[in-house]
């Protein structure tokens, strides 16, 4: 059965952090009802590593940002939060935000769970959210109270939101979280899930060396296999050399055999093999040993591509820690993805898709869950010092 999964906290910006061409976006937070400065308030970009509060005035500023569109989150404890697009294009930018206070809001209308039912439906919230492997055991929801919950009269379909920041403490990448979940839907049945949010990543202060060795290994552990990592090396034309393995796709021919009774077989070619991923089988033809750039990107100015490819692609980032071994027995790892397009999309030095609503995944990039996400202005040592 094929399993979607659709996250769209990723389409929180379109340009991400560069090296030059950088600028700020200032403004002040004021109470709607009474114009009155808020302070104190949270601010920041999301699903990045970039936030602050406002002063005594209600002013705020975050400086050191790239061209492009950003969404902004602004929350008070007891007022409305607020998600405020603001594009910068050449120039700095300033925005006056008013909040409205909760206690003059409507009350949701869903129907709220009862406290047996509820606590049931939060282990089936955490682990479609959080996850389920090693990081999401580590990783938890502080303040569980502001979910909302409902689930509907089949008993399938689990809904949620948050009004208020939820707070989430992930002991594994060593990040206390932020996140403002405004959609989210799971199919208890068939594992079908969406969600849409606005996170925020703050550094956990270590308590021994040790303990902060360990977050950093973890970081690019992570780092190492996420999609991210991908787009940028994409980008440097260096999979191969990092081992990556991309193949082309296409949906098997079966045979049509004479005799009455004989199951009919898919038609793979001599350079090709079968792939199944979500238990959908394809024809992979491996980009091996060289990759045909011209056919997946076009180099942009700025340092910037255009991927556009035709079809569907595979990418096996299992072993992309340097060059992978023996072809000739190769088989897709667990960390196998599928990508295609809806049409062509602008990626920047940085990583970051101009519009990731543009490309579909299957497969490992999307069974990613909280717990094993990095804010998009992450980089390892590596990177950094070169």
């Amino acid at each position: 059965m094929k399993k979607n999964i659709l996250f769209i906290f990723l389409l929180t910006f379109q340009f991400g952090f560069g090296q030059s061409n950088e600028w700020s976006i200032s403004g002040s937070v004021t109470n709607a009802a009474t114009k009155s400065p808020l302070q104190g308030a949270s601010v920041f970009i999301s699903n990045s590593s970039k936030g602050t509060s406002t002063d005594s005035l209600g002013n705020f500023s975050l400086k050191g940002l790239e061209n492009g569109n950003y969404n902004l989150v602004i929350s008070f404890v007891g007022f409305e939060t607020q998600v405020y697009p603001v594009a910068l294009n050449g120039k700095d930018a300033h925005v006056s935000i008013d909040l409205k206070d909760l206690a003059k809001q409507l009350e949701d209308v869903v129907i709220h769970l009862k406290s047996g039912n509820r606590n049931d439906q939060l282990k089936v919230f955490r682990k479609a959210f959080l996850g389920t492997d090693k990081n999401a055991k580590q990783t938890q929801i502080l303040n569980e109270d502001k979910l909302r919950m409902h689930v509907d009269e089949s008993g399938k379909i689990l809904s949620a939101h948050s009004n208020e920041m939820l707070m989430i403490a992930n002991n594994a990448l060593g990040y206390n979280i932020k996140y403002l979940l405004k959609e989210f839907s799971y199919d208890k049945k068939t594992g079908d899930l969406h969600y849409v949010g606005y996170p925020l990543f703050e550094e956990m202060k270590s308590s021994s060396a040790s303990q902060e060795k360990e977050w950093k290994e973890n970081r690019e552990k992570v780092y190492r296999f996420s999609l991210l990592r991908f787009y940028r090396t994409l980008g440097k034309r260096s999979l191969i050399q990092q081992g990556y393995i991309l193949g082309n796709l296409i949906t098997p021919q079966m045979d049509n055999p004479q005799a009455r009774g004989v199951a009919s077989k898919p038609i793979i070619p001599p350079n090709g093999f079968l792939i199944t991923v979500n238990n959908l089988r394809y024809v992979d033809t491996l980009f091996y040993p060289e990759i045909p750039y011209y056919k997946i990107m076009t180099a942009l100015p700025g340092h910037k591509y255009l991927l556009n490819f035709s079809g569907i692609m595979s990418v096996d980032a299992t072993n992309s820690l340097g060059k992978p071994g023996n072809m000739d027995y190769y088989k897709p790892g667990e960390k196998t993805s599928i990508i295609s397009l809806r049409q062509p999309v602008e990626i920047n030095e940085d990583g970051l898709p101009q519009d990731p609503s543009m490309v579909t995944y299957i497969g490992y990039w999307m069974e990613l869950r909280i717990a094993d996400l990095l804010p998009f202005d992450y980089k390892p040592a590596e990177e950094i010092n070169r």
